[in-house]
């Protein structure tokens, strides 16, 4: 399990890196939020914009997210933050940073910004930019309903955002299920600065 990999998603140009995290990452900076912040460190600037295709939105699983111990299944999302212009972290719990790292990914750093509404679909080592035209205009429960059943499995988990990140409302939120939200920092407003509306 410490041997999984960092994905990195140009919108703009829809290509797709994978890169393992070294041992020396892990030690100096275990997983979630530490990984994280390196990533932001090194991709981002004082200059950046939050609401900029240059500003990288970057999922991190917990370091103990998806082993069976109680409290372990949080994952962090990190970006410059719109609403503040520094900083933006924010921790989300429920199933998706679990189900992040059984796709292979411990990390997930989206950078660009697509020419039209896009979700990206993480499965089994893979993923995909799609097309989120149809989704876009939709609530937070009705983007992840239409994806479950447009996937045709209700055991598909999603963070999404809904109109507010779309509109680039500057306290958006992520949300995944009905109550796992990722609220601090405006961090759904930097999803639909990308034109991103389901992971």
């Amino acid at each position: 399990m410490l041997s999984r990999k960092i994905v990195h998603v140009d919108l703009t140009s829809r290509k797709v890196e994978y890169e393992e995290i070294s041992p020396e990452l892990r030690r100096k900076y275990l997983g979630g939020r530490g990984i994280n912040m390196h990533l932001l460190n090194r991709l981002a600037g004082r200059q950046t914009d939050p609401l900029g295709e240059e500003n990288p939105l970057i999922f991190g699983a917990g370091l103990l997210t998806g082993t069976p111990g109680y409290g372990t299944g949080r994952m962090n999302v990190s970006a410059r933050s719109p609403l503040s212009g520094y900083l933006g972290d924010s921790n989300i719990g429920g199933d998706i940073g679990a189900e992040l790292r059984f796709a292979g990914f411990d990390h997930l750093v989206v950078n660009g910004r697509s020419s039209s509404p896009a979700y990206l679909f993480v499965n089994d080592g893979k993923v995909e930019v799609r097309d989120a035209s149809h989704l876009w205009g939709l609530d937070t429960f009705q983007t992840q309903s239409t994806l479950r059943q447009e996937l045709g499995d209700e055991r598909v988990k999603s963070a999404v955002i809904g109109i507010a990140g779309e509109k680039l409302v500057k306290f958006a939120h992520i949300l995944s299920d009905q109550k796992s939200s990722a609220g601090r920092g405006g961090l759904g407003a930097v999803m639909g600065s990308k034109n991103l509306k389901a992971i």
